[in-house]
């Protein structure tokens, strides 16, 4: 059965997306099978995942969400699988109002597949309402990522407190589990550090090190669609991602 992990801020701009693929392109590297599950309206993991622009594909997860008979999910490449986002998903509030249970629509989705694969990757929107519990309540494993400045860290506390809300109450997902904090885009100074030996003594082994530096070429691979071991395999911040991913599989499912 996969191990699901959903990768969370409730700040925008952190590098979430970016994070997100990058992990499951390191493991689909190493052999393990990987659905990509985009949460988050704007579809940017969509886009960097799929040659498709995010309003091409056929379904994507809202249509999943109003008829389960309507979930699809689309192969991209060997060992990648998605299941897309658009941005009629910003709608899913008001879509579900008269559904019951519909803090649990995705846990039954992804229940229907989770034999199909070793990894399950969801990608959260930069909120808290309820396609993060959806989330929250589907994982295995939460991982925070932020960027080492005030905004950020505020951003990664409220995902915090959500997480505590969800795994304290028998009724959600008790067996939740905090599996990692990555720190992206870091440039070294003086506010930076600041943050990072906060997050540290705060959170302390959740941290998984190395940071991710800040690197332009991590960008334009996400513009462009292409993952980053493709676009600049000899990148700090790339071989930064494939330690991250590395370590991150040994602690969700114990091997390399």
């Amino acid at each position: 059965m996969a191990q699901t992990i959903c990768f969370a801020n409730n700040k925008g701009g952190v590098g979430k997306s970016t994070t997100t693929a990058a992990i499951g392109h390191a493991w689909a590297k190493m052999g393990k099978k990987v659905l990509f599950v985009d949460l988050d309206s704007q579809a940017n993991l969509t886009s960097i995942i799929s040659p498709l622009q995010p309003d091409q594909h056929e379904l994507t997860i809202r249509d999943a969400f109003l008829d389960k008979n309507n979930f699809s999910i689309e192969h991209v490449e060997d060992n990648i699988d998605l299941v897309p986002s658009e941005l009629s998903l910003s709608n899913f509030d008001r879509d579900t109002a008269a559904v019951t249970g519909r803090e649990y629509l995705l846990l039954d989705l992804l229940r229907t597949v989770k034999s199909n694969y070793d990894f399950i990757l969801i990608d959260c929107p930069p909120a808290l309402g309820l396609i993060t519990y959806n989330a929250l309540i589907a994982a295995d494993h939460l991982v925070m990522v932020t960027n080492a400045d005030g905004l950020s860290y505020s951003g990664m506390v409220m995902i915090a407190n959500l997480f505590t809300d969800v795994r304290s109450s028998d009724r959600l997902n008790p067996n939740l589990k905090l599996s990692g904090v990555i720190i992206t885009r870091y440039e070294k100074n003086r506010l930076s550090e600041m943050y990072l030996d906060k997050i540290k003594n705060e959170l302390g082994s959740a941290v998984l090190m190395p940071v991710i530096h800040k690197a332009t070429k991590i960008a334009q691979a996400a513009s462009f669609g292409q993952n980053i071991y493709d676009y600049d395999p000899d990148g700090k911040a790339t071989r930064e991602y494939l330690e991250i991913a590395q370590k991150l599989a040994l602690r969700v499912i114990g091997e390399d």
